[in-house]
């Protein structure tokens, strides 16, 4: 949420005396059998195509399983669900982990600027020599009542969006090759080959990128958001984030880790603000930190041009970047020069 807008949300919501609730600091997560329990919330498992359960590696942390613990709550009640963040956040991650958890079958379909009706209802395959069209992610995940998993949709034109929120809506949608998918309690009477029944556990989740620069998508929450339960997907607090950092390097040393934590808390600030656009999110801190793992010896500023090489070209970015992390005793901002030898 963008700075201006953050501030005076908080402030109407503190004028009105609404504050937020106070959470326990002991979160888990708890596996039975037949149930998932995060926090206060328990949910009985779905138990899908264990070919179709999705495998991450997830590594807990108290921000991301409150996260868990509300998206949980809203699958439970039977709501699809829209993610929104920058890109990096853990959107995806979060997502892969639920259903995981749950052992839901999962079918997902990207979206992009070129999507059209045609592509995300029928797939065409290569076999024998011949073009051949099957049903895509969606239909599948509709006849099966799997979870679909819509990605980058923001991205989507406003013909796809219309016919997906239709979907959700009214349970029908007609498919390009004539056939129609239509709600789950059509009575049995007026079916026939050309139908295509919405299974009652079919679910949908989206994920979108917050609209306008730097990924130029479209306010998807706008079209959509009063079908689904929304959530907004931020970056880890710092304690969450040291959390994750230490798992994915744990020989890197941790007064290291906060000064990472600490430069990239300051640039996604700066952000927030409108100094640059790109919103340095906890992906590229992990990266860092797993380079710096994998090899030790090249220390902390060969890890850091790795990301941040790109930036050089930006001028009064570059500048802005290099006096972050100089403030937070980080080397940074001299290139190394590669020895040449002689002919």
């Amino acid at each position: 949420m963008p700075m201006l807008t953050r501030q005076t949300l908080a402030s109407t919501l503190e004028e009105l005396g609404v504050y937020e609730s106070n959470r326990s600091d002991d979160i888990s997560v708890t596996l039975t059998p037949d149930t998932v329990t995060i926090g206060a919330v328990t949910m009985g498992k779905l138990k899908g195509d264990k070919d179709l359960v999705p495998a991450t590696l997830f590594y807990e942390n108290k921000n991301q399983l409150y996260l868990l613990e509300e998206l949980l709550r809203s699958f439970s009640l039977g709501d699809n669900i829209l993610l929104v963040g920058n890109q990096g956040v853990g959107k995806n991650k979060l997502v892969d982990r639920l259903l995981e958890l749950l052992e839901g079958s999962r079918e997902y379909l990207q979206l992009h600027r070129d999507s059209t009706v045609q592509s995300i209802t029928v797939q065409p395959t290569i076999s024998g020599g011949r073009v051949e069209y099957s049903d895509s992610a969606l239909v599948r995940a509709v006849r099966s009542g799997r979870v679909l998993v819509v990605d980058e949709a923001d991205k989507a034109p406003t013909n796809v969006t219309s016919v997906l929120r239709n979907l959700l809506d009214t349970g029908s949608m007609w498919l390009s090759d004539g056939r129609k998918i239509v709600p789950h309690d059509t009575p049995w009477s007026e079916l026939t080959d050309k139908h295509i029944v919405c299974h009652p556990a079919f679910r949908a989740v989206f994920l979108a990128n917050r609209p306008g620069f730097p990924f130029l998508g479209n306010d998807f929450y706008a079209v959509m958001g009063d079908l689904l339960s929304c959530h907004a997907v931020d970056n880890p607090d710092p304690p969450s984030e040291m959390a994750l950092l230490k798992q994915y390097g744990p020989d890197v040393p941790e007064d290291i880790l906060w000064k990472l934590i600490g430069a990239f808390s300051e640039l996604r600030s700066m952000s927030d603000a409108g100094t640059f656009l790109y919103p340095y999110s906890t992906r590229e801190l992990v990266n860092i930190v797993k380079h710096m793992q994998a090899y030790p010896e090249d220390g902390i500023t060969v890890a850091l041009c790795n990301v941040l090489d790109f930036e050089q070209q930006t001028g009064d970015i570059w500048d802005f970047i290099v006096s972050v992390l100089h403030k937070h005793d980080i080397p940074f901002g001299a290139r190394p020069i590669a020895n040449v030898s002689p002919r």
